[in-house]
């Protein structure tokens, strides 16, 4: 009896240190790891730019419904039309609807004209379907209502190019005379516009006004000054106003900077800003003049760019930095980094096992290092590698779970 229940008890102990390992074990591990990536690190100096470019505002008193014809930094010639106006609003939601099916067909008719489907990369296709997705979420999520209709068209795009090249969906004949018929039942009932707006001059349109167009200008960069900039307010906008139109191949970066700062550079130096602009990361640019304040504790450079896209056509003020030198090579954690018999390197994950790897760092900060990308072997990183950032204890030849 006694030794049955002393049996009892010892299964109960072994029971109750087996969970207890279990749920140590799925909570506990003794290593965390992130992947080696390639990357470029920037090293400059950051600014507050205010763009200055040749804008003229657009106006008009005609009554009626507007509808663009250009998109946002779409170039225009001159007498170019820039919007058609219609009688009534709901003429033009007709016309956007008409640009959206001809937009459809050609989509449609492209992907049906696409016979190499065995020569299509299918993770191509599905990061193509990704990117445009989490793009149009980024914009509703942000609040940027203006682009959901192209980012719905784009992702639309992409899962049929899928579909087609998966074989889910291989003809749309049927649904391409739907958008046909419509098309035409649209063009049928559509009336010609009462009148139109046209460029003055060439260049690029933009739809929106701030105020700015005519407080600054090309033509007077000798007087932005560290007091001009300070001081600088917009105008108010025309009611009347319907955009504007950017003329010239040469616009203006401007920013304030100490005395010290303005020494380092000299009228005529090249050289890149890098951006927060999607389409355009870097700019190429040249000082164009350096103006000192009064007191002369304060200068604005300006910087002068030929560079031009819808994105640049719009942009009034936003940080960018002016890049003093670029670092590419596999960035990791700093605290990755470990000290093994004089030799500067971090833990890999080989299978099940850890292995100490050398590098070179060519570039560190408080949260990551650049490390050298070197010819591939076993005695140095490599891109992809697991780096261990955590982990006790740690050896060359440990055994991992």
């Amino acid at each position: 009896m006694r030794d049955s229940k002393l049996l009892r008890i010892i299964i109960c102990i072994i029971a109750v240190v087996f969970v207890t390992h279990q749920v140590y074990s799925s909570a506990y591990k003794p290593i965390t790891t992130v992947s080696a990536e390639y990357y470029t690190a920037v090293e400059g100096f950051q600014i507050n730019a205010v763009v200055i470019r040749e804008e003229k505002v657009i106006t008009s008193d005609t009554t009626g419904a507007l509808h663009f014809t250009l998109s946002d930094g779409e170039r225009v010639a001159k007498g170019g039309v820039i919007a058609n106006i219609y009688s009534d609003a709901e003429t033009s939601v007709t016309v956007n609807r008409i640009a959206q099916l001809n937009a459809r067909i050609a989509d449609i008719e492209e992907i049906q004209g696409y016979n190499d489907v065995e020569a299509a990369d299918i993770n191509l296709v599905n990061n193509k379907v990704t990117n445009s997705l989490n793009t149009l979420l980024r914009g509703i999520a942000s609040g940027n209502f203006s682009s959901v209709e192209s980012d719905s068209a784009e992702l639309l795009t992409n899962i049929s190019r899928r579909q087609m090249i998966t074989g889910e969906q291989t003809d749309f004949s049927e649904r391409l005379a739907e958008l046909k018929s419509e098309l035409d039942t649209l063009n049928a009932s559509l009336p010609q516009p009462v009148g139109s707006i046209r460029a003055e001059q060439s260049g690029y349109f933009v739809s929106g006004v701030d105020g700015y167009e005519t407080v600054l200008s090309c033509e007077n960069i000798d007087a932005v000054t560290p007091e001009y900039i300070e001081s600088l307010k917009a105008d108010t906008t025309p009611q009347n106003a319907v955009g504007k139109i950017v003329s010239g191949y040469t616009w203006y970066i401007a920013t304030k900077v100490s005395i010290s700062d303005s020494l380092k550079y000299k009228s005529g130096d090249t050289l890149t800003l890098k951006t927060t602009l999607k389409t355009t990361p870097q700019l190429n640019v040249t000082v164009e003049k350096i103006n000192t304040s009064q007191s002369e504790d304060s200068a604005v450079i300006i910087f002068s760019c030929e560079q031009m896209n819808s994105e640049l056509a719009s942009i009034r003020k936003g940080n960018m930095t002016i890049i003093n030198n670029t670092y590419s090579g596999l960035k990791i954690p700093t605290k990755a980094l470990r000290f093994q018999n004089e030799t500067t390197g971090v833990f890999v994950r080989s299978g099940m096992t850890l292995k100490f790897v050398s590098v070179n760092v060519i570039y560190r900060t408080d949260e990551y290092i650049i490390c050298e990308q070197q010819v591939s072997s076993d005695t140095v990183l490599r891109l992809y590698d697991d780096v261990v950032v955590k982990g006790k204890r740690l050896y060359d030849g440990k055994i991992v779970d």
